[in-house]
């Protein structure tokens, strides 16, 4: 598939388990690739680590945004997953996702992102930050796993010390930046 290029977080070992540990009682096969188009199996093509989106681009500007993305600076910061909630998704889907709560380094370097390659459904002014847990066209099922999922939730906290750029779907790391 491979037409578009995201740039996402990148969470280490001990944070991707911090989690691993919130949905470790799911009992539902969980899938974070959105329905598109001329996609048969989702959760095969499900090779992204958990993450939020700073933005996605067409994959055939590919060097010139990885050329670009080399001039991006920042210092590692801390984020909060604050909640559990839900959103519509494409194609008649349902987004349970880990809602971010507000946070100004996280806002500058989205702000420092589309500063240089704009993406207007990426803009800091109207975007809001989630980690997508599980994408469904059952709305049921998501609140049923939103429902066993906030049972045990507490906020944690995840720190982002780089970001990688990805063909998708399926993921391919094409270009990492970590902290200055």
């Amino acid at each position: 598939m491979n037409d578009r290029i995201t740039l996402i977080s990148l969470f280490n070992t001990e944070d991707l388990n911090k989690i691993d540990n919130v949905i470790k009682n799911v009992t539902e096969p969980l899938c974070k690739v959105p329905y598109i188009k001329n996609i048969d199996n989702r959760i095969s093509i499900d090779t992204l680590p958990y993450h939020f989106t700073l933005s996605a681009w067409n994959i055939e500007e590919n060097d010139f945004i990885l050329k670009r993305l080399s001039n991006i600076k920042f210092n590692s910061f801390k984020i909060t997953v604050s909640s559990i909630e839900v959103m519509n998704g494409r194609e008649n889907s349902y987004v349970l996702y880990f809602k971010i709560r507000e946070n100004r380094e996280l806002k500058k370097l989205q702000e420092r992102v589309y500063n240089i390659l704009p993406v207007e459904k990426y803009n800091p002014n109207s975007f809001e930050f989630h980690i997508t847990i599980h994408v469904d066209k059952d709305y049921d099922k998501i609140i049923k796993i939103k429902k066993e999922l906030e049972q045990s939730f507490i906020p944690i906290e995840l720190t982002v010390s780089s970001i990688g750029l990805f063909e998708i779907y399926p993921a391919n790391l094409v270009g990492k930046h970590s902290e200055q």
